[in-house]
């Protein structure tokens, strides 16, 4: 069990392949599947399938909020055959193609939708996500970002959120 602090931005779209060429940098594309809630718990699941270099992995994920910044997060890798149980209790799903950079003793991840979400254009947009270690962490967004504006704590764009508005 970890627990998530996370901040949250939405920004113009950057030149992905100046992005893709930082060293280090990894590009996965990622189908998120959100499963129904289990009576009486008050938990986030989900299933995830990963595309990167030709591989492909399945992920579970249980996450379960502390405050609008901090999760309690818990994953593991499953099978094919899990993953494939698990969409049967699918509520809704989400496609994005992540890029994740190391910046600065960060990883700076940028999320890029293939479609607007709930009316919201992510067309020439994207989110970036930073993952702390502590809620007031400071930390210093790289120059070749464009932000638009923060995005930490509000619901409609976590995940979950989108996921349900496609």
């Amino acid at each position: 069990m970890s627990v998530e602090i996370e901040r949250k931005f939405l920004i113009r779209l950057p030149d992905l392949e100046k992005i893709a060429a930082i060293p280090g940098c990894r590009v996965r594309r990622i189908v998120q599947t959100y499963l129904a809630a289990l009576p009486g718990k008050k938990v986030q699941r989900r299933v995830r399938l990963i595309r990167e270099n030709g591989r492909t992995d399945y992920v579970f994920t249980r996450k379960e909020n502390l405050s609008g910044i901090s999760r309690i997060e818990n994953e593991w890798e499953i099978s094919k055959e899990e993953y494939d149980r698990y969409l049967e209790e699918a509520y809704s799903r989400l496609e994005k193609t992540r890029y994740a950079f190391p910046w600065e003793g960060y990883v700076m991840e940028i999320d890029v939708y293939p479609y607007e979400i709930g009316g919201d254009r992510l067309i020439g947009r994207a989110i970036l996500e930073v993952e702390l270690g502590e809620e007031e962490e400071t930390f210093r967004i790289p120059d070749f970002i464009e932000v638009e504006r923060e995005l930490t704590g509000t619901k409609e764009f976590t995940n979950t959120g989108m996921a349900k508005r496609l």
